[in-house]
């Protein structure tokens, strides 16, 4: 692993393009007890925007970019197409992944975003969780059928899909059944998805954060008014749950508490070595979204649990604003350097990244863990 985040070495770009979302997905958080969370600013990069904090020398230099909302869904972003069509003005060889719920527009959007693309390596990734009205229990305020529509649109036009599928409970028995349907509609790969979403009941304990509220392995499903409709629990069947679920487990056994084990890992930073930046809805540039997450946790979650807030108090440092500053200024500054040397400090409440030693740890890599092998698709000769 590098000793530090180069601007030399960036290849890669995860991108908020808004925190605007027409779903209520229950576990994301945007939101809390069936509401968007009050302190969440709605903003989006526009097309003029992007043309100022991504310049084309910049672009030039990316292999992927990826286009994925934490607090909004990419599709709500009124100058999607325009900035597509600006970043492959900037490198025609990018690879470009768009990740939506697909629950916006009509079929005419979708093929006019497909005429876009097709010709460039630009796959659009469909959060599709079950078949019929199984689809909305977790991707609440989104219709299956108009998802299958407009995925269906886009593919008849010669845009390349993937179908991503989160298992729950109340899903899992038609996980086949949604990947031979895949392959019927175009779709050219499919993924299971085994959400550590859950987990979160095990390392957070403040109150403001939703993962404190429920038992684990089960998540509370709200109506508007803050009422429990139902709950969203974890798979039965083994092969559709994280692993990291195992190993955190064993992790507390072994360490008396999961904060003692944060306390001593090793942390090995996936953006230090995939070369990777995220940059927000704000504009701002983080190394990674959990990072940026985490310095939220403050800002729109209200958390005043001090081991949650080491990488707030070095951000309010810094100015990371890429209207203010250019993106090499900001990956060479402070806040990069300062968070990389605390990944050494002996403990969280002495300025150890707890996101950092969670996500990205030697011994525990949630998102790694979080999926099946990408099932592609061979075209049909």
């Amino acid at each position: 692993m590098r000793k530090g985040f180069v601007y030399d070495y960036i290849s890669g770009l995860h991108l908020e393009l808004t925190t605007k979302c027409n779903a209520m997905c229950p576990m994301c958080n945007r939101n809390f007890k069936g509401k968007v969370r009050k302190n969440l600013p709605i903003l989006e990069l526009t097309l003029n925007d992007i043309k100022k904090i991504l310049r084309p020398d910049f672009i030039k230099k990316l292999k992927l970019i990826s286009i994925c909302g934490v607090y909004g869904e990419p599709i709500c972003n009124k100058d999607l197409k325009e900035i597509l069509k600006y970043l492959y003005e900037c490198n025609n060889n990018v690879d470009i992944d768009i990740y939506t719920n697909g629950g916006l527009y009509d079929e005419n959007w979708w093929k006019d975003l497909a005429l876009i693309v097709k010709d460039y390596n630009c796959t659009v990734i469909f959060g599709i969780d079950g078949i019929g009205d199984t689809h909305s229990l977790h991707r609440c305020n989104t219709k299956y059928e108009r998802v299958i529509k407009n995925a269906t649109a886009f593919i008849n036009n010669a845009g390349k899909a993937q179908w991503d599928f989160i298992v729950f409970k109340h899903n899992e028995n038609q996980v086949e059944d949604a990947k031979k349907l895949s392959k019927e509609l175009g779709f050219k790969c499919f993924q299971v998805k085994k959400t550590s979403r859950f987990l979160k009941n095990i390392y957070e304990k403040d109150q403001n954060l939703d993962s404190t509220i429920a038992d684990y392995g089960k998540h509370p499903v709200y109506d508007s008014d803050g009422n429990i409709k139902y709950y969203i629990e974890l798979p039965e069947n083994p092969l559709y749950r994280n692993s990291t679920e195992d190993k955190m487990f064993e992790l507390v056994k072994q360490y008396g508490n999961i904060d003692n084990y944060f306390d001593t890992n090793e942390i090995d930073c996936e953006a230090l070595k995939t070369g990777g930046i995220f940059i927000s809805a704000k504009g701002e540039v983080f190394p990674c979204c959990s990072v940026y997450q985490q310095v939220c946790y403050k800002t729109v979650h209200n958390v005043i649990d001090a081991s949650e807030l080491n990488e707030y108090n070095l951000y309010i440092k810094d100015n990371l604003s890429a209207f203010d500053k250019s993106i090499e200024e900001i990956v060479n500054g402070y806040f990069f350097k300062q968070l990389v040397k605390s990944f050494k400090c002996n403990s969280i409440k002495n300025g150890k990244p707890k996101c950092c030693s969670r996500t990205c740890g030697k011994n525990l890599d949630t998102h790694k863990n979080g999926h099946t092998t990408l099932i592609k698709y061979k075209e049909e000769k």
